[in-house]
């Protein structure tokens, strides 16, 4: 049975307690936002990391970030590469003690597929034509074509929603659900959730997997990432993720590790191309011309990131274009294509176009971060030095992406992708999909795109995603700025977790453990 906010003050005493007997086998985690507890709704970082322990997939990636089973125990496909077949696991409940089918599977991606429901992964599965259910224990995705990526997606953020807690009204309006009552099937369940402060979870011992070893998890809402080093280091949290300039205040702290890990993520600077300032490729390339990428590398990351070619990251190995030169910095190049594109500078030095105006816009970035506003502050201080008029404004990170990113309310914006561990990009920059938030559109890229999915074999999906790249050097999607490594501060008394990145690493959630002192 699930308990709900009436143990909120009992939750937050033991979540504080350091060191005390309750809390002692209790894992504790940042978040920088209120979460969606509803992985069909929930883009954010803040909801993704919760769901991931909450809401299991069909598969999940290893330790090498292949599929492996999870809520299927094996799967079949078809010579023609169009037909997927899962047997599902059986014995599994949700956490309501209402037994798992076949028909939550089918009715997850009724909901994914159907951008009215309000949802953020229906351009991942644009390639599904059916799902259908044999029986309560056999799934068979059948696709319309070809979709090299389409175990991988299954296994990144995909989890699985009963269909019985809907009751057939829409998702989107089951604010119980989606903010303080989620029924999954994972490891851990939610004990109360209390917005603003804390979520609260406990091992399930209902779990169809290896019985958890930690008593329960609780993440605490702490956006500011210096709150969030103090926080570790009075032992109130056991795992932040943290910024490289953050690394001297952690690093002769006793009882803590410190590890590097890569992953596939990309930092940039989105342009929106719904404004008439930013759609020309000629002024998205000055504006990267513009940019000294190794100072903020080396500067504010002190060397824990890598230069970038294009938003597929040098973590993804082979698919990774590295024949292609990395970034550079030309600040005459970047003006002479500003001049191809209308804009001189006056005899003050500010970029004006031929009506007068000034070249100007604003910069948006997450408050509280040091490494990103610190890159802000060197983006605008590069692009002022070539005459641009730049602003920054920093907002909470949640207001960031609920306000400006996604209705697509900005002029610039600094920001990240983490993308599955494969190359495929669509839903990113192909016209009109759903996290192409900067509205780029160019025709090469959308075919390019579109024929990259449906490739499997992999020399020649290969060739197609370095051909992207190329395409990338000449008309950017976004300003790339790095290629970071996620750096994980933790408490020596964490083990069983894996060699990968905190979102990956917590769908193996029941392996962690808390040794005691």
């Amino acid at each position: 049975m699930r308990r709900s906010g009436g143990f909120a003050s009992l939750v937050l005493l033991a979540a504080c307690a350091v060191g005390s007997k309750a809390s002692s086998n209790t894992l504790r985690l940042a978040l920088i936002n209120d979460p969606i507890l509803n992985p069909v709704l929930s883009p954010d970082i803040g909801s993704v990391l919760v769901n991931k322990v909450i809401f299991p997939g069909l598969v999940r990636p290893d330790d090498q970030l292949r599929p492996s089973p999870d809520l299927a125990t094996s799967w079949t496909v078809s010579s023609d590469g169009k037909v997927y077949t899962f047997a599902l696991r059986r014995g599994v409940r949700w956490h309501d003690g209402v037994p798992f089918t076949s028909r939550d599977v089918q009715y997850t991606f009724e909901q994914i597929r159907d951008p009215k429901a309000g949802g953020f992964l229906w351009s991942d599965y644009t390639a599904i034509d059916r799902v259908e259910t044999p029986d309560s224990f056999t799934v068979r995705f059948v696709l319309k074509s070809p979709f090299a990526a389409f175990l991988t997606l299954l296994g990144y953020n995909t989890g699985i929603i009963p269909e019985h807690a809907f009751h057939g009204k829409p998702i989107a309006d089951n604010t119980g659900f989606n903010r303080t009552t989620p029924i999954g099937t994972g490891p851990f369940r939610v004990v109360s959730a209390v917005p603003g402060s804390s979520l609260t979870l406990e091992a399930n011992p209902d779990y169809y997997g290896p019985r958890p070893k930690l008593a329960g998890i609780v993440f605490k809402l702490v956006p500011d990432a210096n709150a969030q080093i103090a926080a570790l280091r009075a032992g109130e949290l056991d795992l932040i993720t943290l910024e490289p300039a953050s690394l001297p205040g952690v690093r002769d702290v006793p009882g803590l590790t410190i590890r590097q890990t890569t992953v596939p993520q990309h930092y940039f600077v989105g342009f929106n191309q719904r404004r008439p300032l930013f759609k020309p490729a000629l002024v998205r390339r000055a504006l990267d011309l513009a940019v000294n990428r190794k100072a903020i590398v080396d500067g504010v990351l002190k060397g824990a990131a890598d230069l970038p070619v294009g938003t597929i990251p040098v973590a993804l190995g082979e698919w990774f274009a590295d024949s292609l030169p990395r970034a550079a910095t030309d600040t005459a190049e970047a003006l002479e294509l500003l001049r191809q594109a209308g804009w001189n500078r006056d005899a003050g030095g500010a970029l004006r176009n031929a009506r007068g105006e000034p070249f100007r816009f604003t910069i948006r970035v997450d408050k509280g971060n040091p490494s990103r506003e610190q890159s802000a502050l060197a983006l605008q201080q590069d692009w002022k030095s070539i005459g641009m008029d730049v602003s920054i404004e920093t907002v909470e990170f949640a207001a960031l992406v609920r306000d400006d990113l996604q209705p697509g309310k900005f002029d610039a914006i600094l920001i990240w992708w983490t993308t599955p561990p494969d190359p495929d990009q669509y839903s990113y920059y192909v016209t009109d999909q759903i996290n192409n938030n900067v509205a780029y559109s160019n025709r090469a890229v959308d075919s390019l795109l579109e024929i990259g999915r449906g490739e499997t074999d992999p020399v020649r999906r290969r060739a197609i995603y370095h051909a992207f790249q190329a395409v990338e050097r000449e008309d950017p999607p976004v300003l790339v700025l790095y290629y970071p490594r996620e750096i994980q501060a933790m408490s020596d008394r964490l083990g069983g977790f894996p060699q990968l990145g905190i979102r990956d690493a917590l769908r193996h959630a029941e392996l962690f453990s808390l040794s005691s002192r």
